[in-house]
């Protein structure tokens, strides 16, 4: 996948797990910009005007914005490098209101299901994280997110 689009879809992983336990915390906010403005993740990449365009998707579609972010992010051809970069932003966001909510981990299983790199691969680059990374309630297995999303 070219840089721009996987900019865009990296993006959108970010915001949208932000969004699926129902709460935008600003130290989700904080994270998503310091991951911004700290990696080449998104060198050139409009992120603030990104932000909004996203939340504003979700709180329009609510889980119908994730499904379509995630039949598009199955759709997509990423190298195992922008996999692996993909599962690091959604895990640093998933930590980054130091709240674990099961949606959150629900999204990232979902995640996992779609891309080609393996859990023990996760698992290697990952190894802290191995009680999110491991799919203890078989939530990869779903093809959609069906919890109810409302943000305000």
């Amino acid at each position: 996948m070219n840089s721009t689009d996987f900019q865009k879809l990296l993006y959108r992983s970010a915001v949208s797990v932000m969004a699926v336990d129902g709460e935008i915390h600003e130290t989700e906010i904080e994270e998503i910009k310091a991951i911004a403005r700290e990696t080449a993740y998104f060198l050139d990449f409009d992120y603030e005007k990104e932000l909004i365009i996203n939340i504003n998707e979700i709180r329009l579609k609510g889980k119908e914005a994730i499904n379509e972010f995630l039949s598009e992010l199955g759709a997509a051809d990423l190298n195992e490098r922008q996999e692996i970069i993909l599962v690091e932003v959604i895990i640093r966001m998933i930590e980054a209101d130091h709240k674990i909510d099961p949606n959150e981990i629900k999204f990232l299983q979902l995640i996992k299901a779609k891309i080609k790199t393996t859990e023990e691969t996760l698992l290697i680059k990952f190894p802290k994280q191995a009680d999110y990374l491991i799919d203890f309630n078989n939530w990869g297995t779903s093809q959609t997110f069906d919890s109810d999303i409302k943000i305000n």
